[in-house]
Parts: structure tokens; sequence; C-alpha cells
């Protein structure tokens, strides 16, 4: 189940990993691509989790909708 908070809170850390990575890039010294390119890789990977999150609660929003479209008319109505 995808919860709204743990969406967020996927992007967060996954965009706090990117942010991460990147300065360890630019500002580590000797060991810059050690400690930079996992942190840059997870974070990547993070926010591609919550992206695809995102499109799959989405999509099936979108086919629950159409499968009661789909029912109302079928189903008479109780007066």
């Amino acid at each position: 189940m995808n919860t709204a908070s743990g969406v967020f809170f996927t992007w967060l850390l996954g965009l706090i990993f990117v942010v991460g990575g990147i300065v360890f890039l630019v500002f580590l010294g000797e060991n810059n691509l050690l400690f930079g390119l996992p942190y840059l890789v997870i974070g990547l990977v993070l926010c591609y989790g919550a992206w695809r999150l995102g499109k799959s609660a989405a999509r099936k929003a979108a086919e629950e909708a159409a499968a009661l479209e789909e029912d109302g008319d079928s189903t008479p109505s109780v007066e």
C-alpha cells in the first residue's frame, strides 16, 4: 500500500542522498568517487522508485475509476 507520507519521505531521502553524493563528488578530496558515487546512485534509485510509486498509484486510481464507471451503468438504481 502506498501512502502519501511514505512517498514523500522516499522522495525526501532520495533527494538528500543525491545532494550528498553531488557534494561529495565536488568537494571531497581524494576519495570523492569512493563516497560520492554510491550516495548518488542510492539517491537516484530512491527517487526513481518514488516516481514509479506515484505513476502506479495514478494508474491504479484511473483503472478503479473506469471500473466504477462501468459498474455504474449496469447496476440498477434503487429508489
